[in-house]
């Protein structure tokens, strides 16, 4: 343990280093009088903590197997990295400066870290108190750091500097996709039948502005599917969207939190088959682009509690009515752990929502009550419940749900992702009068579960993902959607099955590259199979 802490030590060295101008050995000087000159800025929001390493005079090459009896002046016990500093004195790797001090705040040169790690190999070499299965394991904790300080460094130099938030920012994507490549359209009695391509973009744009020190206003601009006519969406209402937060001081333990959004509501995106009614990319129909409501928030926390108090207008028409209203109420609470579950925060949702309640008679209207939680098993394995109802008759009424994620678990760059969704006939409104859709969720797909056009359904998801290398991931999804009693068929029109396997390759700064082949099955459809082939290209700015 206590060398898994001294690794970690080292990191942050190496993580201090990797910003410091490289020196010459002309101009090397003591740690004493270095002031290490940085070609990026890293942002103050993040905190990076650089450990001291002495230069040559001051370290030693031996190895100390008793406690040291060494006390810096400027390392009381308290303090965050004592542990650590006395761990290296006592290997020999280091005894600070002569005047009794560790100086734990100042930069090293990459010359200095050479010479630390150098010190530090010959000090885990010559000890002799421990097993080389031991030494082996430190040196694959090594490297599984290694890997993730690369993944936080990336992201810390993508970070504004504070007070500098970039003005600016989104993403740009354009692709080009094929259908029926490769599966049989059965529709076509024993014949391919390829169709497309067709081309499609997709911009996204936010424009963010800090008003005052309390305040701040993001406009976001969004074509969705509406790039090359790939949709039916009308631009002119939807591509816009305001978001407004704010902090206001009440006198209570924490200010409260209040946002204001302005938008269209999720878009879900209509595939259109071509003139001859073959679909190029099938599996695209119902995609959902997750937008604002038209809405008021507030939060803050009490007592440890969270709360939450919220209107939502689901639905408005042209002349400005609302036809659909939603109040929501929100508590969550941190938990301490019990038994073999670790802390977790359990939040509660309720939410009422009323159609067209200003006609007469009013329009139809539902509560659910939900309920969720999530915590982590263990540093890479977390788990979450979801349990929500509404009006009915149980259990045709509820929705249970359940995700659990491997977050590279035998540090080989493999996630994955598992997520189980049973949700009742009776769950969702049945003539999607309320909009009650999103209560249900996603899919790995970022289509609409629904409730099986009222049959009730089943949905299971998987995604896993692999890393090759910096530049290069593996992913694949898998979502299979079966009747309340787990069958599937002709007999069963809710039942489908898609799979899809893909490769992203970052061939430069926020610039991806990603081609994906997917199968989806309809059993119950006359067209039973057919496929998609995609190619795209996509940045960041």
């Amino acid at each position: 343990m206590r060398k898994f802490i001294v690794i970690s030590a080292i990191l942050l060295c190496i993580c201090g280093a990797c910003f410091a101008q490289q020196a010459t050995p002309e101009t090397i000087t003591p740690a004493t009088q270095i002031i290490a000159a940085t070609p990026e800025v890293i942002p103050a929001t993040v905190e990076v903590k650089t450990i001291s390493v002495t230069p040559e005079e001051h370290i030693s090459p031996k190895v100390q197997t008793a406690p040291s009896a060494t006390k810096f002046r400027d390392v009381p016990d308290d303090h965050w990295a004592a542990e650590s500093v006395y761990d290296l004195v006592n290997m020999g790797v280091t005894q600070g400066y002569p005047d009794g001090t560790f100086r734990g705040n100042n930069n090293i040169t990459r010359y200095e870290t050479a010479m630390f790690l150098s010190k530090l190999a010959g000090a885990i070499g010559q000890s002799g108190d421990q097993a080389d299965m031991e030494i082996e394991k430190m040196r694959d904790d090594l490297r599984a750091e290694i890997r993730q300080l690369r993944a936080e460094i990336a992201e810390i130099k993508r970070m504004p500097v504070e007070g500098e938030e970039k003005p600016i920012t989104g993403s740009f994507s354009s692709k080009i996709m094929f259908g029926n490549l490769i599966a049989r359209n059965t529709s076509i009695e024993g014949e391919y039948a390829p169709v497309g391509p067709i081309v499609r973009y997709r911009l996204k744009t936010t424009f963010a502005r800090n008003i005052g020190e309390s305040a701040k206003l993001r406009i976001n601009l969004d074509t969705m599917d509406s790039g090359f006519g790939g949709g039916s969406s009308d631009l002119s209402m939807k591509i816009l969207d305001v978001e407004g937060n704010m902090k206001l001081d009440m006198g209570l333990d924490n200010p409260i939190d209040v946002k204001v959004t302005s938008g269209p509501g999720p878009v879900v995106h209509t595939e259109e088959a071509d003139a001859q009614g073959n679909y190029i990319a099938r599996s695209e129909n119902g995609v959902v682009y997750v937008r604002p409501y038209n809405g008021i928030n507030f939060s803050t926390k009490m007592s440890g509690i969270d709360i939450g108090l919220g209107y939502i207008a689901r639905s408005i028409n042209t002349f400005g009515e609302v036809q659909v209203n939603q109040i929501n109420g929100s508590l969550g609470y941190n938990f301490p752990g019990m038994f073999f579950v670790p802390s977790f925060k359990l939040n509660t949702n309720i939410d009422y929502l009323s159609s067209n309640p200003q006609s007469n008679p009013a329009g139809p209207t539902d509560t659910k009550y939900t309920f969720d939680t999530s915590f982590m098993l263990s540093q890479k394995n977390k788990i979450g419940f979801l349990y929500s109802f509404g009006q009915g008759s149980a259990p045709h009424n509820a929705l249970l749900g359940l995700e659990f994620d491997l977050l590279d678990a035998w540090d080989t760059g493999t996630t994955i992702l598992f997520k189980y969704k049973k949700i009742g006939s009776e769950y969702l409104y049945e003539n999607a009068t309320l909009r009650e859709d999103m209560f249900a969720g996603l899919d790995v797909f970022n289509r609409y579960i629904g409730s099986g056009g009222g049959l009730g359904l089943v949905d299971m998801g998987f995604e896993i993902s692999q890393i090759v290398n910096e530049s290069v991931n593996l992913i694949s999804r898998v979502d299979w959607r079966l009747a309340p009693d787990n069958s599937y068929g002709t007999d069963n029109p809710q039942t489908s099955l898609v799979m899809e396997a893909g490769v992203s390759w970052n061939i430069a700064t926020d610039t991806m590259f990603d081609a994906l082949y997917r199968v989806e099955g309809i059993p119950s459809n006359a067209d039973q199979s057919s496929d998609m082939t995609q190619i795209s290209l996509s940045f960041k700015y």
